[in-house]
């Protein structure tokens, strides 16, 4: 059984990832799009996935307010410094968030407005949903890196 210290950990693991992978950029070049049709920066595919996973647990899962507007994550721009406060600012976040994800019921608060599932999506599902946004967004970030950092 997948607990809710593994999904921390993995978690944990996903966001140290992201940071190493925009740490081999300078802040211009963590703004920059890849010359590639529907392209985004690094600095947006990392506040993308960041803001998704607090969306799921905080917001889909227990209910909580959410001031998240998910396009402008598509225009957002920069310091990699910034990334590493709002990588800090998730974790921190996952940690408070524990006790209540842990006494959290069977079945989201707010299931999302498609049954991806064939079904309401349960905790376990919303939170792997939140893991699954971090880890494919950790690969996009990788390859759009190595894309402009070969193109520099």
């Amino acid at each position: 059984m997948i607990t809710l210290d593994d999904f921390r950990l993995f978690c944990g693991r996903t966001i140290t990832g992201i940071l190493a992978a925009v740490d081999r950029l300078d802040d211009e070049l963590v703004n920059r799009r890849p010359g590639l049709t529907g392209a985004n920066s690094p600095f947006q595919l990392a506040t993308h996935a960041f803001s998704a996973a607090e969306w799921w647990c905080s917001h889909v899962i227990l209910g909580r307010p959410s001031g998240r507007v998910r396009d402008d994550e598509f225009v957002s721009s920069g310091a990699v410094a910034d990334l590493h406060v709002a990588a800090q600012r998730l974790l921190d976040l996952l940690d408070d968030l524990a006790p209540d994800l842990a006494a959290a019921t069977a079945t989201v608060h707010q299931p999302p407005t498609e049954k991806p599932l064939g079904q309401d999506w349960t905790v376990g599902a919303a939170l792997i949903h939140a893991y699954e946004e971090l880890a494919q967004h950790l690969g996009h970030l990788e390859m759009t890196v190595d894309i402009l950092l070969a193109d520099a």
